[in-house]
């Protein structure tokens, strides 16, 4: 469907972009060796001293080390502001008083985990629970406030001799912009993988994840519970880390959250409903390996489970693209119904044709296995669900040169498996998804949407 880009929204995903652009800068610097060495660990170290100061002696003694420093919270919080479309004196003036609050609450958190460092109950709530989500609310409830203030204060008039000309309104589809947003975002989150997966914000999400489904276990009469951030059910104990909840659908989901908001306060609400979109996911994700009995394979599909929800997405998304209204709906399970048809009948003996010549190579979670059968079935699924009037030579083209890129993607594992470089699960995955796309983009440059 062909629609206008207004200037809102090109304004907002300009700001959503810087800023998460300038976050993960702040993080690289921050992250530094030599500015954590001589800037963060002295920061954090004068906290600590402070904290000492107003709350007096710890309760026992409590290190404090470079995970205490809010580094992480900092860097969003600069980022976000410093990105804002406004003045620039007024966004180093709301930098320092996001720095000044941030600084604040991790001396007040310092100080009253060293108080409640002689019970265990009290100190790991505080630091696994209170403070992780006091801080997080501060942050938002700050940077949207600076905000809401920023759109209140006037900007200054500029003079001109001449009344600015009309600002060009362009006629673009929208799956263009979001393609676009979508491998910046996605190489984005790949290159950020360093910051993340050590990151101490993101392992008490893990923690939080953990907790919530050893509470819904113990709801359904399950017994269960946690420690830290390992859910002990009758499974045995299962171990969530911040790669168990850090998944490239994530910056798909922002990506298209910010292409098709169609203005700056549903860009927000998009993007404030990440966390808990992504908590409930990681939670359902945690229940369906602690509890086996609900499935035969629980396993396969826990280690898979974002895939295959991004498969499910990508068919549906394509139907309600290329179908007006209920049609969508049907072709949105036409797709999904060949696609589950293929995997379950013709995958299993197309993967081990695939696969023969492979070599060795690691696959602990069974990626590289289930690549073949799973990106043949979204190319057929999606051109079922949004591209049936596609000429059969087009269709059959796409589908051989999905076929050569595995065969050729494959060859090359065991060269470097032999040369040392490993892929990344998470590559192997994005992989699964990104190649049917493009063959689909491909093939189907022509196609138009019903409506």
């Amino acid at each position: 469907m062909l629609t206008a880009t207004t200037p809102a929204s090109t304004d907002a995903r300009r700001f959503a972009v810087v800023g998460l652009g300038l976050s993960l800068g702040f993080f690289a610097l921050l992250r530094l060796a030599w500015t954590e060495a001589h800037v963060v660990l002295p920061l954090t170290e004068w906290q600590g001293a402070l904290a000492g100061a107003l709350f007096g002696s710890p309760a026992l003694p409590v290190a404090v080390t470079l995970a205490c420093s809010g580094a992480d919270a900092l860097a969003l919080c600069l980022g976000a502001v410093c990105a804002y479309p406004t003045r620039w004196r007024a966004r180093l003036g709301g930098a320092a008083g996001g720095t000044a609050l941030v600084l604040g609450l991790n001396t007040l958190r310092i100080g009253s985990l060293g108080q409640a460092a002689a019970s265990p109950t009290w100190f790991n709530a505080l630091h696994l629970y209170l403070w992780p989500a006091a801080l997080t609310l501060a942050i938002f409830g700050y940077v949207f406030g600076w905000m809401w203030w920023m759109d209140r204060v006037p900007a200054p008039a500029t003079p001109s001799l001449a009344p600015p000309p009309p600002r060009a309104v362009s006629s673009v589809r929208p799956s263009s912009v979001f393609i676009g947003l979508t491998f910046a975002f996605v190489a984005v989150f790949a290159l950020a993988a360093p910051l993340y997966l050590e990151s101490t914000m993101v392992l008490t999400g893990a923690t939080w994840i953990a907790a919530t489904a050893a509470a819904v276990l113990r709801a359904a009469t399950v017994p269960a519970f946690t420690e830290g951030n390992v859910l002990w059910a009758s499974g045995g104990g299962f171990l969530v880390t911040q790669e168990c909840i850090t998944t490239p659908l994530i910056p798909v989901y922002l990506a298209a959250v910010f292409s098709y908001a169609r203005s700056r306060r549903w860009m927000v609400v998009g993007v404030i409903a990440t966390l808990p979109i992504f908590f409930a996911l990681g939670v359902v994700r945690l229940l369906l390996v602690a509890v086996p009995t609900l499935i035969a394979s629980p396993t396969f599909l826990v280690h898979a489970f974002y895939q295959l929800l991004l498969g499910v997405v990508v068919i549906a998304t394509a139907a309600a693209w290329r179908h007006p209204g209920r049609a969508a709906i049907r072709y949105g399970a036409l797709g999904i119904a060949v696609a589950v048809a293929f995997g379950m009948v013709v995958g299993p003996f197309y993967t081990r044709v695939v696969v023969a010549a492979l070599g060795p190579v690691p696959d602990p979670q069974g990626a590289i296995a289930m690549l073949p059968a799973f990106q043949t079935a979204l190319y057929l699924a999606v051109c079922a669900a949004a591209f049936a009037p596609m000429s059969r030579a087009r269709f059959l083209g796409g589908l051989v040169l999905l076929g050569a890129t595995q065969a050729a993607g494959l060859a090359v594992l065991p060269l470097l498996t032999a040369s040392g470089i490993f892929l990344h699960v998470r590559d192997i995955r994005g992989w699964a998804v990104a190649a049917p796309l493009l063959m689909i983009a491909a093939v189907a440059t022509r196609a138009r949407p019903a409506r």
